[in-house]
C-alpha cells in the first residue's frame, strides 16, 4: 500500500511503458509529467513531449494525448507526427541538444554538475549597485583606494543545463508508421534522435521515457533494448469486476517488481453546489436519528487535477523568478 515511486537518475536512466491499448499507457504517461513537474523547479527540469499517433485515438477518433500536459510549466516542446518538416526539425534540434550538452559536460558527469548547481527554494535577486558608484578595493598597502564598481570582475556564469525528460506517447507508432500517415517520411528522422538519446542520454542528463504496445518492431529498438525501468501495463477487462486501466507492473533493474494502480489525473472533478438551509419540523421521536442527506445541484464538470496542479505550479514558478528554459521548436 502507498505510492509506489521510481527515480530516473538513479534507476533509469530511462523508462518503457508497455501495454495493449485501452490498458491506460497514456494516462500513466501523463500522470508521470505531473509527478515530475511537482517534485522539481522549471529551471532545473525540462519535459519534451512526443506523441507519435497522429492526434488520433486508439480508436482511430480525435484524441487529446499529451497535449493536455502542455500547461505545466515544465513543458517546453510538444511535437505530433503529423508534420514532417516540424518532425525533422525536431530531430535536428534534438540531436544539437545532445552536442550542446556533451561540450558543456565534457569528460565529467551531469550528476555532480547538476547537483553542484542547485538552487534554494526561494532566489531573490541581488541588489545593483547604481551606475559609476565607488566600492572599497582593499590594495597591498595602508592606503584605501576607491575603484568604480562597473571595472570589478564578475565571476563566468556557466550555461543553465536542466535535466531534460524525453516523454513518447505510441513509439509504435514512430517505429512502424501506417501507409498514408502524414509523418510517415519523417519518422526515421525522429527514431533515430530518439536512439541517440537512449544511447548517450545517461551521461548527459537526459531521459526517455516511451510508451509502445507488446512486441513487434519496437522491440528490437534501442529505446526498448536500453530501458532499465519498466511497467507492464495489464489488459483491460470486460466484466464489471474487471480492473481499472492504469493497473500493471513496476519492475527495477534489480529485479524486484511492485504490482500498482495508477491514478487518473486528466478526469474532471465534478462541480456541485449545496442547497440552501432550510429548516424543518423535527417530531421527539426523531432526535436521535442521523440527520438527513441534503440534496445536491450538479453544476456541470469542473478543472482536472492535471489543470488544477499547472496552476499552482505555474505561480510557484514566478514566485521564485524560474528562468524559462527554450524549446526545441
Amino acid at each position: 500500500r502507498g505510492p509506489v515511486t521510481a527515480d530516473l537518475a538513479a534507476d533509469g536512466p530511462h523508462l518503457l511503458v508497455e501495454g495493449p491499448a485501452g490498458s491506460g499507457r497514456t494516462e500513466l504517461l501523463r500522470a508521470l509529467v505531473a509527478s515530475l513537474a511537482a517534485a522539481e523547479r522549471p529551471d532545473r527540469l525540462s519535459v519534451v513531449l512526443v506523441d507519435g499517433r497522429d492526434g488520433t485515438g486508439a480508436s482511430g477518433g480525435p484524441g487529446d494525448g499529451l497535449r493536455v500536459c502542455t500547461d505545466v510549466p515544465h513543458v517546453t516542446t510538444h511535437l505530433t507526427a503529423n508534420d514532417p518538416v516540424r518532425m525533422r526539425e525536431f530531430a535536428q534540434s534534438l540531436s544539437a541538444e545532445l552536442k550542446r550538452r556533451a561540450e558543456l559536460v565534457g569528460r565529467g558527469d551531469f550528476g555532480s554538475r547538476h547537483t553542484g548547481r542547485a538552487v534554494p527554494g526561494r532566489v531573490v535577486a541581488p541588489r545593483e549597485s547604481a551606475s559609476g558608484a565607488a566600492d572599497l578595493d582593499s590594495a597591498p598597502s595602508a592606503t584605501i583606494r576607491l575603484r568604480p564598481a562597473a571595472h570589478r570582475r564578475q565571476p563566468e556564469r556557466q550555461p543553465s543545463l536542466p535535466r531534460l525528460v524525453v516523454v513518447v506517447d505510441d513509439l509504435d507508432a514512430l517505429v512502424s508508421p501506417a501507409l498514408g500517415s502524414p509523418g510517415r517520411p519523417a519518422a526515421g528522422s525522429v527514431m533515430r534522435a530518439l536512439e541517440a538519446v537512449a544511447r548517450e542520454g545517461e551521461r548527459l542528463g537526459v531521459h526517455l521515457v516511451a510508451a509502445a504496445g507488446p512486441g513487434g518492431r519496437t522491440a528490437e529498438t534501442e529505446p526498448y533494448r536500453l530501458a532499465s525501468l519498466r511497467v507492464t501495463l495489464d489488459a483491460p477487462g470486460t466484466g464489471a469486476d474487471a480492473p481499472a486501466p492504469g493497473r500493471g507492473l513496476l519492475t527495477l533493474p534489480d529485479g524486484r517488481s511492485t504490482p500498482f494502480q495508477g491514478g487518473r489525473v486528466t478526469g474532471r472533478i465534478p462541480r456541485t453546489a449545496t442547497l440552501r438551509p432550510t429548516v424543518v419540523a423535527l417530531d421527539w421521536p426523531r432526535m436521535g436519528d442521523p440527520p438527513t442527506r441534503r440534496p445536491v445541484r450538479e453544476l456541470g464538470n469542473g478543472p482536472t487535477d492535471l489543470a488544477l496542479l499547472a496552476s499552482a505550479l505555474e505561480r510557484a514558478a514566478k514566485e521564485v523568478a524560474a528562468t524559462e528554459v527554450p524549446s526545441l521548436l
